[in-house]
């Protein structure tokens, strides 16, 4: 299944075809921005469960991921922001971080919502991190250092795509959910 356009945004999904009720919707999953794919969907029995959580979650939030700290970073500047204060890095080098236990949470709480497919499953181990924001003119942004090298780190897409690819995966998800006789919360 393909919600939304790879172009712009899409979300390429699959539950194994061997599932049998009751079970979890295990299959395959990746992430097409701008044509660039993140995840591995050559990888079989993958848990779906946490992508429909983290699509659940930002299609509440996404339209509010901007702080006017942001404003006019470039896409490497994003990049470091939030790879340094969630993370300790920028790029493939560790930071020197003096911040606080308390720091780190209030960053963590303040700046983790940007976090973009880390940890929601084995599709994406091998993507690295990713991070996702929404800028004001309503065009999400979404960050990846495993991009192809001549075309950046960042891809760009309407707000209004993005949340339209991810409503139609969550739909799919419970629809899957509920097939094999394990539903999903409404």
């Amino acid at each position: 299944m393909l919600f939304g356009t790879k172009h712009l945004f899409a979300i390429e999904a699959m539950s194994e075809p061997e599932l049998k009720a009751p079970s979890a919707v295990w299959g395959r999953m990746r992430v097409w921005c701008e044509g660039q794919s993140i995840g591995d969907y050559a990888e079989p029995f993958c848990a779906l469960y946490p992508a429909y959580c983290g699509f659940k979650h930002l299609t509440r939030t996404l339209s509010r991921l901007w702080s006017e700290e942001l404003e006019g970073l470039s896409e490497t500047e994003l990049w470091n922001h939030f790879d340094g204060l969630l993370y300790g890095y920028h790029g493939d080098v560790a930071l020197q971080d003096d911040r606080t236990l308390e720091q780190c949470q209030s960053d963590s709480e303040k700046w983790g919502g940007y976090n973009f497919l880390t940890n929601w499953g084995e599709q994406f181990d091998d993507g690295g991190k990713s991070f996702i924001l929404c800028k004001p003119n309503s065009v999400v942004c979404v960050l990846n250092r495993s991009f192809a090298p001549n075309r950046g780190i960042s891809s760009h897409a309407p707000l209004k795509e993005v949340l339209s690819a991810m409503n139609q995966y969550i739909e799919w998800f419970r629809c899957e959910s509920a097939r094999l006789g394990v539903p999903t919360d409404a």
